[in-house]
């Protein structure tokens, strides 16, 4: 009996001591373990927020690396003291913001511990300059005017109202969003690709908005007429324009077919344009020409009339004359006819017609005596050439008694011995 209670007493004691062991574990987990290392940063802010509270998360790119040991004031400034876990190094261009860690506005402490660069810190205050402190929800709502508030606020509950009943539409959107993320991610890849040059295009968009800069009244006059515009498309709830866009395709058929009609009467014109662009061009180009006809004419044209006048007598005699001479005109066409074959046969000595008259009017312009003008006139005979026609020629003689037009100058005799007097000319 006493063994069993004994061993009931022993039971219970154990039991006490791991009870107290939770608890103890429960007061302190918030803190660590107890005894283990610790490295203490002090950080001054000029605003915590009500809602950072010791205990709360101190974080290194968002992952938890202590706790908030301490919260006090120094003057103006808040202190925050820093309790991270291990001995971990800090510089002395560390940095501490306070962030939301949710919309319920639970903050924790963002501490960027800096640069070994920089050295340590050595236990010293990181001002307030170099910190970031809380920015809270009520204090960006504190610069609105009570209108903009209730304004604000109506909004908040329109659009809560409105979420809540198109809540299937919104489970729609989410159960499609991983696809259209998914080409999302497509378009943002092409983008990012170098083709893009998406740096290029936005210094062009930022052109073009500056552009637009200075130009505030015209476009508020254009987005004006914009909106008359769509103010009279939707006249009647839209159906005159339902009903365009109904004959639409119908109309766009017939234009279609009618464009189609156009195309060998445009390739016809093309080829007249194509014909007339020389004459088009000749014109311009005599343009300033009879600029200058059409500016000088009227000076000889106005002497026209006079002339005309003093003409008319003499127009009127020869009037008669030509009645009087058209019995004539058929027998002097005939005579031009038959003068046609004796002249197209001396046309190629043209040049040894004129040289025989201009010879003649030397020969007999030679003045022999004062007052006294004479001519020697010679005779030369090629021998057999003269008695046959030219059939045989005298072989002491080179000049031909026929020669081809322009060739009579240069015949000269090739013979050794001139039996006949005259030279060898």
């Amino acid at each position: 009996m006493r063994t069993s209670t004994t061993r009931s007493f022993v039971i219970g004691i154990a039991g006490l001591v791991v009870l107290a062991l939770v608890v103890l574990f429960g007061i302190t987990a918030s803190s660590g373990v107890p005894g283990a290392a610790k490295t203490v940063v002090r950080a001054a802010f000029h605003n915590v927020g009500a809602p950072l509270k010791v205990g709360d998360d101190v974080r290194e790119n968002s992952a938890r690396i202590g706790r908030v040991a301490d919260l006090g004031y120094d003057g103006e400034q808040a202190v925050v003291t820093l309790e991270l876990d291990g001995t971990v190094p800090v510089y002395a261009d560390a940095r501490a913001a306070i962030w939301d860690q949710s919309a319920l506005a639970k903050k924790f402490v963002e501490l960027d511990r800096g640069h070994p660069e920089a050295g340590s810190l050595d236990g010293r205050l990181i001002p307030p300059e170099r910190n970031v402190g809380s920015a809270d929800l009520d204090d960006v709502l504190d610069v609105l005017d009570p209108a903009t508030r209730s304004a604000l606020t109506g909004t908040v509950r329109e659009l809560g109202g409105g979420a809540a009943g198109h809540s299937q539409d919104l489970h729609d959107f989410i159960e499609h969003a991983p696809a259209e993320l998914s080409g999302l991610g497509t378009t943002a890849g092409a983008l990012s690709a170098a083709e893009t040059d998406l740096p290029a295009l936005l210094a062009r968009a930022d052109e073009l908005a500056g552009a637009f800069a200075g130009h505030d009244r015209e476009l508020a006059e254009l987005v004006r007429q914009a909106g008359d515009t769509a103010n009279a498309l939707a006249v009647d709830e839209g159906r005159p324009l339902r009903d365009t866009l109904g004959n639409l395709p119908a109309t766009l058929t017939g234009a279609r077919e009618a464009l189609s009609s156009l195309h060998q009467p445009l390739t016809d014109a093309h080829g007249a344009l194509a014909a007339v662009r020389p004459g088009a061009q000749a014109l311009g180009q005599a343009t300033g020409d009879l600029r200058g006809v059409l500016r000088e004419a009227p000076t000889p044209l106005g002497k026209v009339p006079g002339v005309a006048q003093a003409a008319e007598p003499a127009i009127t005699e020869l009037t008669g004359a030509l009645a009087d001479a058209r019995p004539l005109v058929p027998a002097l066409s005939r005579g031009l006819v038959d003068l046609a074959s004796p002249v197209n046969t001396l046309a190629p000595y043209s040049r040894e017609v004129v040289e025989f008259f201009r010879r003649i009017e030397s020969m007999v312009s030679t003045e022999v005596a004062p007052g006294v003008h004479g001519a020697r006139v010679g005779v030369a005979l090629e021998g057999p050439s003269a008695l046959t026609g030219g059939l045989l020629k005298d072989p002491l003689q080179g000049q031909d008694a026929y020669p081809a037009p322009g060739a009579a100058d240069r015949e000269h005799t090739q013979s050794p011995v001139n039996l006949l007097p005259g030279g060898n000319n």
